[in-house]
């Protein structure tokens, strides 16, 4: 493993994941520090080996889309709450780096719909590496449009009402999912991707 990566860039590695798991409960803290470490080190190593020059590759093969990989994000976030990664297949649809919703709310109450909605596009957000879990309130607004379960003399109100699942409200362009926020997401998955 020394030769695929520094001491240096292991230990600033490291101190990054640490600092995402301190986000998350205590019981959870070790886990997420390993899923994080574990799932860097396979991506190192699977770079030092596409480096590695293959001395009778096949001529002019097809090449397959790129994969899609769930973040590491959204698969610390499904493990801490259980939440089987099958579900975000049942729930997206997924093609090479293309991600479209396919879900379908259950629930009639539109307060609860447009939290749904921004909780789930921050979900999405975060299925893009390197995102974190957010949304901006005009991207909940459009979707809720959409779906036409917009109540615009309540949205706000219901974003106030639920404060608690998100950081802060105040830059409605990133707007971040708490602790309590991310619990949400995850019942809110398992709801609708049964």
């Amino acid at each position: 493993m020394v030769d695929i990566l520094t001491t240096e860039e292991l230990e600033t590695k490291i101190k990054e994941f640490i600092d995402v798991a301190e986000k998350f409960a205590e019981p959870y803290r070790q886990k997420i520090l390993e899923v994080l470490l574990a799932d860097y080190l396979r991506s190192k190593a699977a770079e030092k080996a596409a480096e590695i020059p293959e001395t009778a590759a096949p001529a002019a093969a097809p090449t397959p889309a790129p994969k899609f990989v769930i973040s590491i994000g959204v698969r610390a976030l499904l493990q801490q709450y259980n939440v089987p990664e099958d579900r975000i297949a049942k729930m997206f649809l997924i093609d090479g780096e293309e991600i479209q919703p396919t879900y379908h709310l259950k629930t009639p109450v539109i307060a609860d719909v447009q939290i749904q909605l921004a909780l789930l596009t921050a979900l999405e957000n975060a299925m893009r590496a390197g995102r974190k879990f957010e949304f901006s309130v005009e991207a909940a607004r459009e979707r809720c449009k959409e779906l036409k379960a917009y109540d615009a003399a309540n949205f706000k109100a219901n974003f106030k009402k639920n404060e608690n699942l998100f950081k802060s409200l105040k830059d409605e362009e990133h707007v971040e999912l708490s602790p309590e926020g991310k619990a949400e997401l995850a019942e809110v998955i398992l709801a609708i991707s049964e």
